[in-house]
């Protein structure tokens, strides 16, 4: 093994997939012997309290600065370790902070390999001064001494976007899965649409509350499903939509229907009991929610969005698809997965495609790969 010590730079410990995936992986790479140190804009959110103790954190603390200010900070911050020779490789999560990882490495030749992880489809992803963005794509991509993405779609995605070297790219499958997982799915919920033997049909949506996961469409599909009976909504997770969507279900006349849970700690509990876990967004990577939902033995309906739903449950053999921006065909497709038997035990052996395991293993192989070609 010729890599030993890895530094992964990241915006903060939010309870988002890409932050718990990345902090999931960590722990695994520790336990496998590797020095893993963290290099984060803000030593705060949700998933800090799953990170393995032992696991140092370098706290930038540049969340109360000016973005500007934060950028350049974050620059001069990264050359020098980039520089210092500390570590073997960065790994640099998500675009944004790869793009500002990227300018670190300019007029920086000695330095230590950096590799991007994009967890999103890129060509879908909006932020400000998005032309500039995008044009700033390839500087961007042939910086990088290598790029990991979530899934084959998504790598296919970024190889256009990029123009990138397809053998510049690999895709490796977030380590979803652990046997902690399957424990944590038979945990009791208290939540009273939760409990055996109700009358009704309880929904489950995980996923910030945000423009990419199009909660809007989830809501006007359950007003369609009240319609026919007692549907309600159970949504988990936080984020900058909260006072809008709750406006819109007001709006639709199905607020009593609907309940914004926040962020729960045990959510495969929750699908592990739902009547069905939906994914309404308009884009992914790899939506870590639906295989999560697999291994919960839970029927699965999802949008067929860009880029990582149609992968994972296998053109439609694990669960249902619906096109993007139908609320029509989402309510029906909740109604066709709730009439179908879904066999558990092979939706869990499904799920463990995407196990800790599997995903450490190809880690290991493609760091060391990129490793060796600096």
């Amino acid at each position: 093994m010729g890599i030993k010590k890895i530094c992964i730079f990241m915006h903060r410990f939010d309870g988002g997939g890409a932050e718990r995936m990345t902090v999931i992986l960590a722990n695994e790479l520790y336990k496998r012997g590797y020095e893993v140190t963290f290099c984060v804009r803000e030593d705060a959110g949700e998933t800090r309290v799953l990170l393995q103790e032992d696991i140092p954190v370098f706290d930038m603390k540049l969340m109360q600065a000016g973005k500007l200010y934060r950028n350049l900070k974050n620059i001069s911050v990264l050359r020098k370790l980039l520089r210092s020779r500390e570590f073997d490789l960065m790994l640099s999560i998500t675009t944004e902070m790869s793009m500002v990882a990227a300018a670190a490495t300019f007029a920086n030749p000695k330095r230590i390999p950096l590799i991007e992880v994009s967890h999103n489809t890129l060509s879908m992803e909006v932020h400000s001064f998005q032309k500039i963005r995008e044009l700033l794509f390839p500087v961007m991509d042939r910086r990088m001494d290598g790029v990991i993405t979530v899934s084959e779609a998504a790598r296919l995605d970024y190889i256009k976007a990029c123009r990138s070297d397809p053998a510049h790219v690999k895709t490796i499958y977030n380590p979803v899965i652990s046997q902690e997982v399957f424990r944590l799915a038979q945990q009791p919920v208290e939540h009273p649409w939760l409990q055996e033997g109700r009358s009704f049909h309880t929904i489950v949506l995980a996923g910030r509350l945000s423009y990419q996961k199009n909660h809007q469409l989830m809501l006007r599909a359950l007003q369609l499903l009240r319609q026919k009976g007692d549907y309600r909504l159970l949504l988990l997770g936080t984020g900058e939509l909260l006072a809008d969507l709750k406006e819109q279900s007001k709006e639709l006349g199905i607020e009593e229907a609907v309940e914004f849970a926040g962020y729960v700690s045990n959510p495969y509990a929750y699908y592990a009991k739902a009547d069905c876990v939906v994914l309404s967004s308009r884009y992914e990577g790899l939506p870590t929610v639906l295989i999560e939902a697999l291994a919960c033995g839970a029927r699965v309906v999802s949008t067929d969005c860009p880029c990582g739903p149609r992968e994972i449950l296998a053109e439609g053999k694990y669960g249902v698809l619906v096109p993007m921006e139908d609320k029509q065909a989402l309510a029906n497709g909740i109604l066709k997965s709730l009439a179908q038997t879904q066999d558990q035990e092979l939706l869990k052996k499904r799920s463990l495609d995407f196990s800790v395991e599997r995903s450490a293993d190809a880690y290991e192989a493609a760091l060391e790969q990129f490793w060796r070609k600096e």
